[in-house]
């Protein structure tokens, strides 16, 4: 069956000497691997359309008993050209793709979570990121995805701390732990205003520096995404080398 659709480029790898395997995460049919015959060689159906991180409208013929789907046409709604221009682009736009590529199934769609990499390959082109806006699109990604820490009420007995008590997180319970949970409970405590940041990054948190932010919100993802879905993402690694 031929369909017609819109996708983000999420990664590309040579296969044989002319074709190309293509990871697109679609607006109505979500993850989908592709195989693109002589893409390396065309220049009429594929130039310059089939690079990670482009926005195309693609046509690709897919059959029951297939593990990948045949793209037929590929036309370029938004190209990459402007997240070359430096590393810590080119980084931050492979760590959102990377982040969404592991962390779906196949031909699971999520229109909320296209549009929210739409937004983030655009803005990458034209905004330096800061680490709030890291952590805050990270924190919108685990949203979608349904693996969003809970920074409402205490995992544990679901109490709601007060602003000032809000300085408990639990990575393996997911969540926060009111104080009085926290004596029994293992978990990390964290500055005053931090988990208040993360959760709304709007949050006048003026005790909260950009340096502590940095550190301890980078730590507080790190260690809830390592429990709860047990995924390193390559690109991670060198994207915190170059945003310090």
């Amino acid at each position: 069956m031929l369909h017609k659709d819109e996708a983000l480029i999420l990664s590309t790898r040579a296969f044989g000497e002319s074709d190309k395997i293509v990871k697109l995460y679609t607006l109505n049919s979500g993850k989908l691997t592709g195989i693109a015959k002589g893409a390396k060689n065309s220049r009429k159906r594929f130039a310059n359309t089939l690079e990670p991180f482009n926005h195309i409208d693609v046509e690709y013929f897919e059959k029951s008993t297939a593990t990948m789907v045949r793209i037929e046409n590929a036309d370029l709604k938004e190209s990459n050209s402007g997240i070359e221009v430096s590393l810590k682009r080119a980084c931050l736009a492979g760590f959102f793709s990377e982040f969404t590529e592991r962390l779906t199934k196949e031909k699971e769609k999520n229109q909320a979570l296209f549009h929210l990499l739409e937004t983030i390959l655009h803005a990458v082109k034209h905004v330096e990121f800061r680490t709030v806006d890291i952590l805050y699109y990270e924190l919108q990604m685990l949203n979608h995805l349904g693996y969003m820490p809970n920074f409402v009420s205490c995992v544990y007995c679901g109490k709601k701390p007060g602003e000032l008590e809000l300085v408990h997180f639990s990575p393996q319970r997911g969540g926060i732990l009111c104080p009085g949970c926290s004596r029994t409970i293992p978990h990390r405590t964290y500055p005053q205003g931090l988990i208040s940041r993360l959760a709304s990054p709007d949050h006048p948190a003026e005790a909260v520096s950009d340096e502590v932010l940095e550190r301890k919100g980078r730590e507080l993802l790190e260690e809830f995404i390592s429990f709860h879905l047990d995924v390193e993402f390559k690109s991670y690694r060198l994207l915190r080398s170059v945003t310090g």
